[in-house]
């Protein structure tokens, strides 16, 4: 059973399981392992060939780790054996026996090799029974077959130790002089340093398991204590040697040899039988490490073997029948007793160092005895001879034993106490911290490894589980649509909702096809499975709801009267398609569907582009689904039609739904204009630039149609008899040659007509401000020029060279089309394909592009570069030149030669000239305003509000005048406000009129309101109401008074020192003046108590603050009759002015205001 269990604990065994259960997990499960859309293991043969590498890999690591154990072994045994010196020819017999003997072992197959076997070490003082203790020990020796049973003599290190091997374990019976080096302890320490490091060297982590110390009984018995004491510091220093240079910790079995040797042994002991003596006598320490004190150990346990000895004294008394025998028996215990004493010393001396020497594990100890010569001793009889003088026999002490050979207590002692226990010892603890640390990282990182997968695979849930409730989320917010029934009348758009939501819902679900994230992947992805669910459930609704549908509309396209044969044509044959798939052309049934969704929601060209993908998505998979029934009277009728058309007509319409936008050969105009292109044009049908020209109208295209193309056309019009219906189109050589010419005529002017309904369709971007003006001309004047660039790329493909003569031939680079044609022209010199085009562009070309010199385009550009130069002059300030430059109020003629260029140039850049010019002056004009107006806010504006705002005249009611010197700034000669219209609006104004108007022309376009130019009016009329010639504000006016109270005695008006006084008398004019000075103004009476009733008005409009509360009312133009009341009296007085033109009949000019921008 031991074997058993020995052999199941193996690692190889081990191994050998996780690889089975390993594989049986690949075998059953892998299947269901996938690894992104991988699934590795899925074919037998993918698991069989992984099962195969694992098995080979373990195989390989248990192979090489058994190879590693066994080179240690034979590099141990080398070493041993190489370590002996060359030249002793003793030295050189043994090593050579040693190596033999070696050689033996490894090749005996018996075992364990040297680094596997369990090393034990025998020390102790010569004569001390170690090797009598071996020979007895019945251990299987293999070698006892070719040496005996005598030790095997070491070489070199090792010489004078003999090495016994057996089965179970190696044994070095070391030298007696190596344990107590007195002989030459110089020598014996190096030999015995040397050995242990050359154990050390191959045995690293534990270089040995154990230590037999080994003493005879005699030892104990007969030396002194200084003696003993002696023997036990060797031992102790031994065994610290070994324990310090092999730094580990080793068990030490401490055996008493000799046991024959002490009196009365023999005669106790000889009844056990074989069994009886193979037993262990002894005691063994419970623990499993040092601990404790070995000595109290040993007390104790030494008085339990004493017991045990008296309680088996009685019967061995009373089986012994000889008187001698009997006495030595009966004083055995005492003589076990009598060594208590000693043996307790001895173990207290060896194996209890002080706190500062490295511990010792005293395994146990034993009493054996390996054969039975010499004389016993018997302490008892030497006690009383000493004591009472007496001389004692040798007989007494007995010797009947001698020579019988038989060994004691050592058989089990090695096998079943020693032995078992080889992992006990303790292990190079710097080797094991270096493998503790080595397999720790290992550990971390296969726990790094593992928790790495771990994280990934529970990512990798989360993914999935975030793409599947994205699924589901997707589910139920389409399921209401998805599920909805569709009536049966129901038309294209109203079905298109229904088959979005598939289409959302198989996009959510076919997301990651083709591009799984890693992360999502590692064994958990299931996308493809639910996306071709998804997307078959998506198919088969649009099957069964737009696939019908589409079916009608063909029916009605090729059903109509109104649809052209041309379409008739492409619409039959898809519609034939649907019904026998075995012919279906994907390319071109998409497009024909495409076409007639696109007609049939022409104002709805988004509904049309969504239903053509659906069914684009359909008819990728159309051969997996039933073919549709088509209407065999509709067919027949339309095949009837389809023989009357022009056959060239059908082939063009033909090529239009192959060389479509989508064709590789497919031009698109912004990347052949380059940056800026969507900057510079635009076309004035709304469609985007962007959208490529049909392959069929670029050059490549031409050539390839004019090549080989066309003439597998017409073949392949006679391969479309399916099409028409059989023997229906015309077949012979001359025919087909015929058709190959008309078809390049009626293609040549499907070419013209296109681009000359694209050139038309493309128109510059307009100008629209300075800024975005001087961006566009900036472009198109560039080096880069986009307009440049697209007219040169409308040029190449509209321009077609004449082929050399070996590309013009049939089969040559032009191809078998022209071949047909020129077969055809041959005899009537007609023109070659593209000469018709070329003719048609001429003016285009010859304007484009020159082969002597520069070409008209490049002085066109360089025009539009000085319009450039100028628009950037003025557009970011007040430069040198402003928008008047460009209007020409300075002799410039930019705009003016724009439209006599545009006069000259061939279409598009007629009509492209005209609109630039025409926008730029309107940029011209709208800039002009803004500067006007730029300048106004930051010359007049705020100047002006400063000076007017809540100030009076200007606000009647305020309290605060406007400073006469304010007044004079703003509205005097020379004044801001003057200043401002003298540069920059004066030109524009007719003021000839009684209200001022704005130029006709410039001037009325720049878009200025009428009510500033009236502000403008108003400020220069009151420079001339109060700046006649003088510097500052003035005026002047005469007081004459007409009526005073009877109840007053005086009336009094004064302004500064200037004063009118009346009492009754003669009215006596008086003349005042104001020339701007701040001089207040009163008005009092007087009445006939003496009382002076008075009221003032102060600042430097007081003089017209007075008047104005009078109320004047005209008389004439220059009089008026002021009514002065002041507490109760009254005068009044006529207010005289030299001209009409006064502040008050002109009161037009109270109602300037600062106008907020122009």
């Amino acid at each position: 059973m031991k074997k058993v269990f020995a052999a199941v604990t193996q690692r190889w065994f081990l191994g050998l399981l996780g690889i089975i259960l390993l594989s049986v997990l690949i075998w059953l499960f892998g299947p269901y392992l996938a690894l992104g859309p991988m699934v590795p293991f899925e074919s037998v043969v993918s698991r069989a060939i992984t099962i195969a590498l694992l098995v080979l890999v373990w195989g390989g690591l248990t192979f090489l780790r058994w190879r590693r154990s066994r080179r240690a072994g034979e590099q141990l045994g080398a070493a041993i054996v190489a370590s002996a010196s060359p030249g002793d020819g003793q030295n050189d017999e043994l090593r050579q026996r040693f190596e033999e003997a070696i050689g033996f072992l490894k090749q005996s197959g018996q075992g364990k090799n040297l680094y596997q076997l369990p090393w034990y070490v025998i020390v102790g003082p010569p004569g001390s029974g170690k090797t009598t203790a071996l020979i007895h020990s019945g251990l299987n020796f293999p070698l006892d077959q070719k040496y005996g049973r005598d030790a095997l003599r070491g070489v070199g290190g090792t010489r004078n130790c003999d090495w016994w091997f057996t089965d179970e374990a190696v044994l070095l019976d070391t030298a007696g002089r190596y344990f107590t080096q007195d002989s030459d302890a110089a020598s014996d320490a190096a030999e015995w340093n040397s050995f242990l490091d050359l154990i050390c060297k191959y045995r690293k982590r534990r270089p040995i398991n154990g230590v037999l110390v080994t003493l005879s009984a005699a030892d104990l018995l007969t030396t002194s204590d200084e003696g003993r004491r002696h023997h036990a510091a060797t031992v102790r220093k031994r065994i610290d040697e070994l324990q310090r240079q092999l730094q580990v910790q080793v068990p030490v079995y401490f055996l008493v040899t000799k046991c024959d040797l002490i009196a009365g042994f023999i005669e106790f002991f000889d009844d056990l039988g074989h069994e009886g003596r193979a037993q262990v006598w002894g005691m063994t320490r419970p623990e499993p490490i040092a601990g404790g004190s070995p000595a109290h150990w040993l007390a104790e346990q030494y008085d339990a073997l004493l017991t045990r000895l008296d309680a088996r004294l009685l019967e061995r008394m009373d089986q012994e029948r000889e008187p001698q025998r009997r006495a030595r028996l009966f004083g055995f215990p005492r003589q076990m007793a009598g060594l208590k004493d000693n043996l307790i010393s001895f173990v207290r001396d060896t194996f209890e160092g002080s706190g500062y020497d490295r511990p010792v594990m005293l395994r146990g100890l034993y009493f054996t005895s390996g054969t039975q010569e010499g004389t016993p001793i018997d302490r008892m009889m030497d006690s009383i001879s000493r004591a009472y003088g007496m001389r004692v026999s040798a007989d007494v002490g007995g010797t009947a034993a001698a020579g019988q050979g038989r060994s004691y207590f050592i058989h089990r002692l090695l096998k079943n106490v020693v032995f078992p226990e080889s992992g006990l010892a303790g292990v190079n603890w710097r080797l094991e911290v270096g493998r503790a640390v080595a397999q720790n990282v290992a550990y971390l990182a296969l726990l790094g490894v593992l928790g790495v997968l771990v994280a990934a695979w529970f990512t990798s849930y989360q993914y999935n589980r975030g793409y599947l409730a994205d699924v589901g989320e997707s589910l139920n917010v389409h399921a209401d649509m998805a599920t909805r029934p569709v009536p049966g009348d129901a038309g294209l758009g109203d079905v298109l909702p229904r088959l979005d939501a598939l289409s959302e819902v198989a996009a959510e679900a076919d997301r990651y096809r083709g591009n799984v994230p890693f992360l999502m992947g590692l064994g958990l992805y299931r996308g493809d499975a639910v996306g071709d669910a998804a997307r078959q459930a998506y198919l088969q609704g649009v099957r069964e709801l737009l696939v019908p549908r589409v079916v009608l509309l063909l029916e009605q396209r090729v059903g109509s009267a109104n649809t052209p044969a041309t379409e008739v044509y492409a619409y039959l044959k898809g519609y034939l398609m649907l019904a026998d798939t075995s012919r279906l052309e994907r390319e071109e049934l998409d497009a024909i569907v495409r076409a007639a969704l696109l007609n049939e929601f022409a104002d709805q060209r988004a509904i049309a582009q969504s239903l053509a993908a659906h069914f684009s998505a359909y008819s990728d998979s159309a051969r997996s689904f039933p073919a549709v029934e088509v209407d065999e009277t509709l067919v027949a009728r339309a095949r009837s039609s389809l023989q009357q058309a022009s056959l060239p007509a059908l082939m063009l319409r033909r090529l239009e739904v192959v060389y479509d936008q989508r064709h590789r050969d497919a031009l698109r105009l912004d990347l052949q204009a380059g940056l800026g292109g969507d900057m510079v044009f635009r076309r004035r049908s709304g469609v985007p630039l962007s959208e490529p020209v049909p392959a069929l109208y670029t050059s490549a295209g031409f050539q390839r149609i004019t090549g080989d193309v066309g003439g597998a056309l017409v073949e392949q019009f006679m391969e479309d008899r399916w099409v028409f219906g059989e023997d229906t189109l015309p077949s012979g050589r001359t025919a087909r040659l015929n058709l190959a010419a008309a078809f390049v005529e009626h293609y040549e002017l499907a070419y013209i007509r296109y681009w000359q309904e694209l050139l038309a369709d493309l128109e510059l971007s307009p100008l629209l401000g300075v800024d975005q003006a001087i961006d566009l001309l900036a472009a198109i004047t560039g080096p880069t020029s986009p307009l440049r660039r697209l007219m040169s790329t409308v040029d190449a493909q509209t321009h077609f060279p004449e082929p050399e003569d070996d590309e013009a031939q049939p089969g040559g680079r032009i191809g078998a089309l022209l071949g047909l044609v020129d077969q055809v022209r041959s005899d009537d010199g007609g023109p070659r394909p593209g000469a018709r085009i070329n003719d048609h562009f001429q003016q285009f070309h010859q304007y484009v592009a020159s082969d002597n010199g520069a070409a008209p385009l490049d002085g066109l550009i360089a025009l539009l570069d000085q319009l450039y130069d100028e628009l950037s002059a003025f557009g970011s300030g007040f430069g040198d030149q402003d928008a008047m430059t460009l209007l020409g109020r300075d002799g410039g003629d930019t705009l003016r030669r724009l439209r006599t260029e545009a006069a000259r140039t061939p279409a598009p850049f007629d009509g492209w000239l005209e609109a630039l010019a025409g926008s730029g002056q309107e940029v011209a004009l709208r800039n002009l305003r803004n500067q006007i107006n730029q300048r106004y806010r930051s010359a007049v504006l705020p100047v002006c509000e400063e000076l007017t705002s809540g100030r009076y005249p200007f606000d009647a009611g305020s309290s605060r005048d406007i400073a006469p010197s304010d007044f004079a700034r703003l509205f005097g000669p020379g004044g801001v406000i003057e200043e401002f219209f003298n540069e920059n609006l004066a030109s524009l104004v007719d003021t000839s009129g009684g209200r001022w108007q704005w130029r006709s022309g410039q001037a009325s376009a720049l878009g200025i309101p009428r009510s500033v130019l009236d502000q403008f009016q108003r400020a220069r009329l009151i420079q001339e109401l109060f700046f006649g010639g003088a510097n500052g504000p003035a005026t002047s006016f005469e007081l004459t008074p007409r009526y005073l109270d009877a109840r007053a005695r005086q009336f009094q008006l004064s302004m500064g020192e200037q004063s009118l006084v009346y009492r009754h008398g003669p009215p006596l004019a008086e003349r005042f003046a104001w020339a701007g000075q701040g001089a207040s103004t009163t008005v009092a009476f007087e009445d006939r108590g003496g009382q002076r009733p008075n009221v003032g008005y102060s600042g430097g409009w007081s003089w017209l603050r007075a008047i104005e509360a009078a109320e004047p009312a005209a008389e004439s133009d220059t009089a008026y009759l002021a009514n002065f009341n002041v507490g109760g009296y009254s005068a009044r007085v006529s207010v005289e002015f030299d001209s009409s033109r006064n502040p008050l009949r002109n009161a037009e000019w109270r109602r300037f205001r600062c106008v907020g921008s122009l």
